[in-house]
């Protein structure tokens, strides 16, 4: 009570402020690093409009055309080499954007005009790098270009490309200006916790900086994010978070990532973070003492009555509690349970010696009602006479009659016997009625023999035989019957006695008035009778949930069912 109606309220509203400080600083981080992110965009698109407006001088302006023009005239390559770099390097030497421009005849690849931007560190080296491995992907793009613009990526370098086109519109010379990167990546300096970028052109790298190019591939699940929405923040939880700014450019898709230092954007979280903790710490020295005091003035003592209530109920009565003066109202409530443990095992020994009386006079009053005294010695004398006479089928019924009435005299006086000895006792009856009705009457049995030396009341399956005999079945036309004994779950003995019998309406609530509680058996007869006392002497001894159960089953056939608890203790 004292975690849940303090501690936890406290702890839970210091997690619930943590949490929405957090949230409010990583929407405050998110909303920096987008609007760095798009003001460095947006100069880096001003950058390369520029870059394009540079690069539609040589088309609108007739320089190069005109050069061209005279150049196949008089075929003199001098005057036209000079013209074309002269151009070149009027419009380009000095523009911050480029480090190189390089114009290409598309009839004569071999014939190149360059000019160099020396601000920007550009070398020959730079030239030679565009002949070797940029020109031939260069050319090969413009190819399909037309009149717009395109970029293209070579290791690392950024080519802005555009064909030439004469009055006919056919490209006769291609304009390559490799970009500055410096000067083009320049303004990502001035995104929040930028670390490095890199850009991507139709899904291929057109450059770097300081970052490979395993950190920044395009997954297919940023491509697919970035088709919702021009700008995708993934925060991640390791060093690094990373931005994804997608845009539209020269009939193109160009794609900036960045790389976000955690660090630096997320020190503000590392404080609230740490005064999170600190809190905490702070709060558990106090959560303990608190607990401590509780547990020893309050717990322990509980935990005294609470064994010694489980002791009574496991049977353990008069169980007394060592009495303490720690407190006022522990040392009450221990007194008031020892008085309780004491009158409550008094209470229980009158009463168990009272109800163990009543039900064995109960027991033996039931169990009399179907112990008919006849004279053994009178049946052994008619046994022998008919002997003597050759009937043996009448000395056969006679001695299982015999058997029959040792069963119901019970001279031992015994309660509980055997399965075999009561099964013995229906077989005595069964063999008078086989003999009685012949073919007409036919008997089976499924038995476990391992539960044949199982303890249980007398006289409680020959009763439910002669009852399914007498009521169950036509045994005038053919009567069948089938005996089952087996163990179920939970320790459980069930006899089963199945006739071929209709369990109708009529026989039903006979049934139902015979096994109720509120039957005066002395309207009954002795067959019905029979059933009775074996449903009251097995709840009397097992309990309630055990007992006799008639019922029909899938066949239409009558199922009276005996069920006992074979765990339950027995005379032996």
């Amino acid at each position: 009570m004292l975690l849940l109606g303090w501690f936890f309220p406290l702890f839970l509203i210091t997690f619930l402020m943590f949490v929405l400080a957090m949230e409010n600083i990583n929407k405050q981080v998110e909303n920096t690093i987008m609007s760095t992110t798009e003001k460095a965009v947006e100069i880096m698109q001003m950058q390369l409009k520029d870059c394009e407006t540079a690069s539609k001088n040589a088309s609108y302006i007739p320089t190069i055309a005109k050069s061209y023009i005279a150049y196949q005239q008089d075929g003199n390559d001098k005057d036209f080499k000079d013209s074309v770099e002269t151009f070149l390097k009027q419009q380009y030497k000095y523009n911050d954007n480029c480090k190189t421009a390089e114009l290409i005849l598309v009839e004569n690849p071999e014939k190149r005009y360059f000019t160099l931007n020396n601000s920007n560190n550009a070398t020959y080296q730079d030239i030679k790098f565009f002949e070797q491995y940029a020109q031939d992907r260069i050319l090969q793009v413009a190819e399909t270009l037309d009149t717009a613009t395109t970029l293209v990526g070579v290791e690392g370098r950024i080519y802005m490309v555009r064909n030439l086109v004469n009055s006919s519109f056919q490209p006769y010379a291609v304009l390559a200006l490799e970009l500055d990167q410096d000067s083009l990546m320049q303004s990502y300096a001035g995104i929040w916790g930028y670390n490095a970028a890199a850009l991507y052109w139709d899904n291929v790298l057109l450059a770097s900086d300081r970052v490979t190019t395993e950190e920044t591939c395009l997954s297919e699940e940023i491509n697919a994010k970035l088709e919702q929405s021009n700008v995708v923040y993934e925060q991640k939880h390791g060093e690094y978070s990373y931005v994804y700014r997608k845009m539209k450019l020269y009939q193109g898709t160009m794609v900036l990532v960045v790389q976000i230092e955690n660090d630096i954007t997320q020190s503000g979280l590392l404080t609230v973070r740490s005064f999170f903790l600190i809190l905490v710490l702070f709060m558990i020295p106090l959560v303990i003492q608190i607990l401590h005091f509780f547990h020893n003035k309050v717990n322990v003592p509980l935990e005294e009555v609470i064994v010694a209530s489980n002791e009574v109920r496991e049977g353990n009565l008069g169980m007394q509690i060592e009495n303490r003066e720690d407190s006022e109202e522990f040392c009450h409530l221990r007194d008031s349970f020892n008085h309780m443990s004491l009158r409550l095992k008094n209470q229980f020994d009158k009463i168990y010696l009272e109800e163990v009386a009543l039900r064995d006079a109960k027991i033996m009053a039931l169990q009399s009602q179907i112990n008919p005294h006849f004279l053994n010695n009178t049946l052994e004398i008619i046994n022998w006479e008919a002997r003597l006479n050759g009937n043996y089928k009448v000395s056969g019924m006679i001695e299982a009659l015999s058997t029959m009435l040792e069963a119901t005299m019970n001279r031992k006086a015994k309660q509980f016997h055997s399965v075999a000895e009561e099964m013995a006792y229906a077989d005595a009856y069964l063999y008078i009625i086989s003999q009685r009705f012949g073919e007409k009457f036919k008997c089976t049995k499924q038995i476990d023999e391992s539960l044949l030396k199982v303890q249980i009341p007398r006289l409680i399956i020959q009763p439910i035989v002669e009852n399914a005999v007498e009521h169950g079945m036509d045994i005038t036309k053919q009567g069948q019957l089938e005996i089952r004994l087996y163990q179920k779950e939970d320790n459980y003995l069930c006899i089963e006695i199945e006739d071929n019998g209709q369990l109708n309406k009529e026989k039903r609530e006979k049934i139902d008035r015979l096994l109720s509680q509120e039957t005066d058996p002395s309207e009954e007869k002795r067959v019905s009778l029979g059933i009775r006392n074996v449903d009251q002497r097995l709840k009397m001894i097992y309990g309630m949930a055990c007992g006799l159960f008639i019922d029909s089953n899938e066949k239409g056939h009558t199922v009276s069912t005996i069920l006992i608890k074979t765990d339950h203790p027995t005379e032996q």
